[in-house]
């Protein structure tokens, strides 16, 4: 909301945060995949990701959302992979634990700077551009450890199945369609209505402001605080792999359908006029999605446990092709969604979208 004018669409930013990482990740298997080093991408994640936030500090907003978007899906590519064909299951917990308190402190860092301290959203991406500095700690990371583990892994499937795999594209193209019903689309679908709600229907889902509120003074700070408690949903649900598995993550999905048409009927006719509706409805979305997440990845790695790394590595990058597809289309979706429930309610005296 911050970074376009009133009358852009929100997902119109979605689409320029999703499409270079999803183009990424789709030719990660070509060009990244065993020929891009570890190390030479995480020195990328530290220094693109800060130039990006001084770009869009400085009005070069869809340049600065581009090159974040590309270090969104590398650093998402790589450090999975490292989890998976590293450390296993405990890796793939600790970076889903890890996004999840990446959303939640972002939403409180920007609801608190902006909301409650009143600075600007310059001073508050200036501010941000020193968190990438925080790659730095993949240098803590047991090196040694996971390199032994890559050779006793090589040990046992042996060097020759290893080059068979990277060479062999018919053997590629059967583990995607062995990933595609079971984990990649119901993974993309509960994207798809997780992004949908987010940008296309919550950004009209406004309400009166009223003197006494200390917590809304604008109609943005409402936007605000439901993608912080997504956010907190999020980070509930993804820390929940080692307490909770779901072997069936259609089920997921569909909750997660029924959430987004429950949201699209307030947001056409509102027969729930209050504020803390939507901010349950928005909690309840970070768990569905969080919760999604967290478990495919984790069956995944279990299927694939006893593969060899190169194998595992691959399928894991398949795998995050799914859920950029499903904000895709989400985006696309929202740039007609959010305009015209926009205008629908302003043709029935409700113009809060219509303010700041």
């Amino acid at each position: 909301m911050d970074l376009t004018s009133k009358n852009t669409p929100k997902s119109l930013i979605l689409l320029l945060n999703i499409l270079p990482a999803l183009i990424l990740k789709s030719l990660a298997p070509i060009i990244i995949h065993n020929r891009v080093s570890h190390v030479k991408r995480v020195v990328c994640l530290i220094i693109i990701n800060s130039l990006a936030m001084w770009l869009i500090a400085f009005k070069k907003v869809y340049l600065g959302i581009i090159l974040a978007s590309l270090m969104s899906g590398l650093g998402e590519l790589t450090f999975l992979q490292i989890a998976s064909s590293k450390f296993g299951e405990n890796g793939i917990n600790g970076w889903s634990v890890g996004t999840g308190f990446a959303g939640i402190c972002g939403s409180l860092f920007v609801l608190i700077i902006t909301s409650f301290f009143r600075f600007s959203i310059t001073t508050c991406l200036l501010g941000s551009s020193l968190i990438p500095l925080g790659f730095f700690l993949y240098w803590t990371l047991p090196q040694n450890e996971y390199h032994q583990m890559d050779n006793i892994d090589l040990t046992q499937n042996s060097m020759a199945t290893e080059e068979n795999f990277e060479d062999d594209h018919i053997d590629k193209l059967g583990l995607v369609k062995e990933l595609l019903y079971p984990f990649m689309l119901p993974l993309m679908l509960v994207y798809f209505a997780e992004y949908l709600i987010n940008q296309g229907i919550t950004p009209v889902l406004l309400f009166p402001l009223k003197d006494h509120s200390i917590i809304f003074r604008k109609y943005r700070d409402q936007y605000v605080l439901y993608g912080t408690v997504y956010q907190l949903g999020v980070l509930i649900s993804r820390s929940s792999g080692n307490y909770m598995r779901i072997k069936n993550v259609w089920f997921l999905s569909i909750l997660q359908v029924i959430n987004l048409f429950m949201l699209l009927i307030e947001a056409l006719y509102f027969p729930i006029e209050s504020v803390y509706f939507i901010i349950f409805c928005s909690f309840y979305e970070g768990l569905l999605g969080g919760s999604s997440y967290v478990n495919v990845f984790l069956n995944v790695n279990e299927i694939y446990r006893n593969s060899s790394s190169h194998k595992r590595e691959f399928c894991m990058g398949v795998v995050t092709i799914s859920d950029s597809f499903g904000i895709l289309f989400a985006a696309l979706t929202g740039l007609v969604l959010e305009p015209n429930l926009c205008k629908h309610q302003v043709a029935n005296g409700r113009n809060y979208c219509k303010s700041s």
